[in-house]
């Protein structure tokens, strides 16, 4: 009886493939029926090249930036179903696979051989792979002969530290967006056009969404305009001109999003049948190290795994911090405001109405012919700045409808174009105009000085005037 346990700590997410024989397979039918830890007991299959060969995979899990305390849930887990006992390799991989294996005393795999050698075992009529991943993408050409069956890697390519057309990057837009990551796919699937969106800069992106939104895309067009820019950096920044040899195997979380799946599918001219996502997507790492260790020379049985959760607490008292900072010398801006309450048998009174629709933040002032404040409301663009505009006014509406006369509006802000047609504005400036107006009237009249500099950091840009 040899089951084989391969684990992938990736940036995001960590998974684990065991590898067992024959004579283990009991064990792992029955382990399988854990449906919270293992991932859905049909995915216990005989291996193709072989018929003595057993796989079973944990679920998908986030790290949550915690790889030692998540590694060590995960074991204690495995543990508490398979006995440590019939355990006969471990061996890690992954970007965190080093200092896993390094705290666990265990070997370690690289990556690139961990995903060649899954795909190599259970695909070897794949010759191409792309993988999409958290914070990395992977091209590898694998090299076989056909005479031996042996395989190895004949080319490859990795992205740079730059997280953009990534995993990570697609989560972050998702959630700017309020989108579910997993909901992306059939959310782009319904989309007409795309907007044009970069793909090789995270910043640049973020902006390009932002703008897009604030000329009147919605949604799933920007989210789609967003897949395709994924894909369009990956060919160039991974695939640089490489000949690509059909048919393709598409890997790595990514590769579960539909709507990227389509993109890399148009990008690269590949027809439904020559781009591929298997079932096991996302555990290729993990499967492939589980082979490399079963046939390893030196097996590396776990003694101890304690010793993560030791590591994971004495970091986390280690860590260095400093003081907090002091507010003595600041002057809040807040605290100078002059509001004014309306009475209910007030009569109506003149007021204006300002607008500033950010990237990150929806801005809506109501002051009085004076420059009291009668109402302010602060809250986030979430990606829709119509939708958010039209719930502020509204507010507005209700709350002091009956008491306020609105002389005029100014709108301003990345999205001023769109918004101030849409309310019909009287004036529409940019930011440094505002900005410029804005800080002569509180010097002026609730600090009694004139600015001569401003610092502005807002959601998207920064501005010094």
């Amino acid at each position: 009886m040899s089951i084989y346990l391969g684990i992938d700590i990736g940036t995001i997410s960590i998974k684990a493939a065991l590898l067992g024989d024959k004579n283990s397979r009991d064990i792992l039918n029955k382990a399988a029926q854990n449906h919270k830890l293992f991932f859905q007991p049909k995915n216990l299959e005989k291996i193709k090249k072989s018929t003595d060969d057993y796989l079973l995979v944990t679920n998908y899990r986030r790290l949550k930036g915690s790889p030692l305390s998540s590694t060590y849930q995960l074991l204690n887990q495995i543990f508490d179903v398979i006995p440590k006992d019939n355990i006969s390799g471990i061996r890690v991989c992954g970007s965190g696979g080093r200092f896993i294996g390094n705290a666990l005393a265990v070997n370690y795999e690289n990556e690139f051989r961990a995903i060649a050698r899954g795909v190599g075992e259970l695909y070897p009529e794949i010759p191409t792979v792309f993988e999409m991943g958290g914070e990395n993408s992977k091209y590898i050409y694998i090299e076989r002969d056909l005479e031996s069956g042996s395989f190895g890697i004949g080319d490859y390519e990795k992205s740079g530290d730059c997280a953009a057309g990534t995993g990570s990057f697609l989560d972050q837009q998702a959630s700017r967006l309020k989108f579910n990551i997993t909901d992306i796919g059939s959310i782009v699937e319904g989309a007409g056009k795309s907007a044009k969106i970069a793909g090789r800069c995270s910043v640049f992106a973020k902006s390009d969404m932002i703008h897009a939104q604030q000329k009147g895309f919605s949604p799933p067009e920007v989210l789609k305009g967003l897949c395709e820019a994924v894909a369009r950096n990956f060919k160039s920044s991974i695939i640089k001109g490489k000949r690509i040899k059909k048919p393709v195997l598409f890997i790595g979380g990514v590769a579960s999003n539909a709507g990227v799946r389509n993109a890399m599918a148009d990008t690269f001219k590949l027809k439904t049948d020559e781009l591929f996502v298997p079932e096991y997507y996302a555990w290729m790492p993990a499967i492939g190290t589980a082979f490399a260790e079963r046939d390893s020379e030196t097996k590396s049985r776990l003694l101890e795994i304690n010793s993560l959760s030791k590591n994971s607490k004495q970091k986390s008292e280690n860590f260095p911090v400093g003081e907090s900072l002091s507010m003595d010398n600041v002057v809040l801006l807040r605290d100078k405001i002059r509001h004014r309450e309306l009475k209910k048998d007030e009569k109506p009174i003149d007021v204006y109405l300002g607008v500033d629709v950010g990237s990150v933040s929806t801005n809506v002032v109501v002051l009085d012919v004076q420059g009291n404040m009668i109402k302010e409301i602060y809250t986030r663009t979430e990606g829709r700045p119509i939708d958010v505009v039209d719930k502020c006014l509204k507010e507005i509406e209700t709350e002091v409808g009956r008491q306020i006369i609105i002389k005029g509006v100014g709108a301003t802000g990345s999205g001023r174009e769109l918004i101030g047609e849409l309310v019909g504005a009287d004036t529409i400036n940019d930011e440094i105009t505002a900005h410029k107006t804005g800080a002569e009237f509180i010097a002026g009249n609730m600090l009694d000085t004139k600015p001569d500099t401003i610092f502005e950091i807002g959601g998207q840009d920064a501005k010094y005037i």
